[in-house]
């Protein structure tokens, strides 16, 4: 595994080291159905393993063996599983992996994970792997009362120990294409079943056009990236995108997510290049807010937080104002506790008048609280966001998404503009600002 204190050794001893609080304790990563492991010495070292694991599972069968196919579909599964486990020991030991055991739960995610993996098959393989010494379970899922918590395990020691994996780094890991790109959520959060519709079916025949392109386009960074540079959540080298909606309702929600562009710093995303080439990005200021003008016919400023008291003086108030209008457009009950961490002695009003301008220059708010506006408003975003990308995608040009941002090679930053703003004209009948952020040369000022 690799070492985790690299950096915290040039401030501290060993022994503080081992006296700091393991931040990562109880934390998990919710399990990667397609992800495989690309390290041939511990690969070789879990062959061998799964190998044995597969006969004393088939030692169990009196007559009927299963057939080459189903053993291997076994194995595969197993590795799948040991995969998400030892990429997990390598972000630290301790690091958990949730997995479903609940067999109705299991199959609404059926269309989720690969072919091979079936509900019953994905259950007693996780039961073998425990029964094998492979993996351990830490904390029992449960589903009580409407609250629930998916079973999560970890690798055990013995396991770590026998297939030698200290060497193993987050690196060594690859996620796969899945088999799935439409995502559809219930209100809990989990993955439900669906019925494809001309809409799903067309919907995933883009996102393939899309994928395809930037599978063949190289998505770097003009220098390395660091631990600082990265968000907690990022994962590696991940490309192919999917479209996530939500409250089991293929209205709300739709953004695309699953780029590792993504899950990096705002600041650090100035540094990616695509086939070389240095990248803008291009952003609709204040997304939500502009919907909301122009659907109520009114007209949409250069920055439509701006008419909201005191926002224009102040980029902390104007941060203020983009979480207030975003809890309030999410909010069921119309309650929320933005602005929070509000100073009211420096902008000389309290947060419940701050939240009340909000009110003000957004009146519309009042007759869209309590109905998942936010999560309409982001399908309305992703579905101009489809549109902007296949302009691109047609013409052979890579595009990376940013929910309502975009990034492509420097030299087509005016015909982004350009289609940014016509496609959200023909949807809202006017036009928006636009952001630009320039590329961070290396080396230079």
């Amino acid at each position: 595994m690799a070492d985790n204190y690299g950096v915290l050794r040039k401030f501290l001893s060993e022994e503080q080291i081992q006296n700091l609080p393991n931040q990562l304790k109880g934390q998990s990563w919710a399990f990667e159905p397609h992800l495989r492991m690309i390290n041939e010495d511990v690969q070789n070292n879990l062959d061998n393993k799964l190998d044995d694991l597969c006969v004393a599972w088939m030692a169990t069968f009196d007559k009927r063996m299963p057939s080459v196919k189903t053993q291997q579909h076994f194995i595969d599964v197993a590795n799948v599983i040991m995969a998400n486990l030892l990429r997990a020991y390598c972000k630290h030991k301790d690091m958990l992996v949730g997995i479903g055991r609940r067999k109705g739960r299991l199959d609404r995610e059926r269309r989720y994970r690969p072919e091979y993996m079936t509900t019953n098959r994905f259950i007693t393989v996780q039961d073998w792997l425990i029964k094998f010494g492979l993996m351990r379970i830490e904390q029992k899922g449960y589903n009580f009362a409407g609250e629930g918590q998916t079973t999560r395990v970890l690798i055990t020691d013995e396991a770590a120990r026998d297939l030698e994996v200290d060497d193993l780094t987050l690196r060594d890991f690859r996620i796969g294409k899945p088999d799935e790109a439409i995502l559809l959520k219930n209100s809990d959060g989990q993955l439900s079943a669906y019925e494809d519709t001309d809409e799903t079916n067309a919907m995933r025949l883009n996102l393939d056009r899309i994928n395809e392109l930037l599978c063949k386009t190289d998505i770097s960074t003009s220098r390395a990236l660091t631990l600082h540079d990265r968000k907690p959540d990022f994962i590696g080298g991940k490309i192919n995108l999917h479209r996530q909606f939500h409250y089991g309702d293929f209205q709300t929600g739709g953004r695309f997510y699953g780029g590792w562009w993504q899950y990096i710093r705002k600041y650090a995303r100035r540094l990616i290049t695509l086939d070389g080439v240095p990248t803008v990005e291009a952003d609709y200021r204040g997304f939500n807010a502009a919907v909301l003008l122009a659907k109520a016919g009114h007209p949409i400023p250069d920055d439509p937080y701006s008419l909201i008291a005191g926002v224009s003086q102040s980029r902390e108030l104007r941060g203020h104002a983009k979480t207030t209008l975003a809890a309030l457009l999410n909010s069921k009950s119309g309650n929320t506790e933005e602005p929070r961490n509000f100073d009211e002695d420096k902008h000389g009003m309290t947060a419940d008048a701050f939240r009340q301008s909000v009110y003000d220059a957004f009146p519309m708010l009042q007759g869209l609280l309590g109905q998942n506006t936010g999560m309409k408003l982001q399908r309305d975003e992703s579905d101009l966001a489809e549109l902007v990308m296949l302009h691109f995608v047609d013409q052979g040009f890579p595009i990376l998404p940013i929910h309502d941002a975009f990034m492509v090679q420097e030299h087509l930053q005016d015909e982004l503009v350009q289609v940014m703003k016509d496609v959200f004209l023909s949807k809202h009948g006017q036009t928006p600002h636009v952001k630009i952020t320039l590329p961070l040369y290396v080396g230079k000022s």
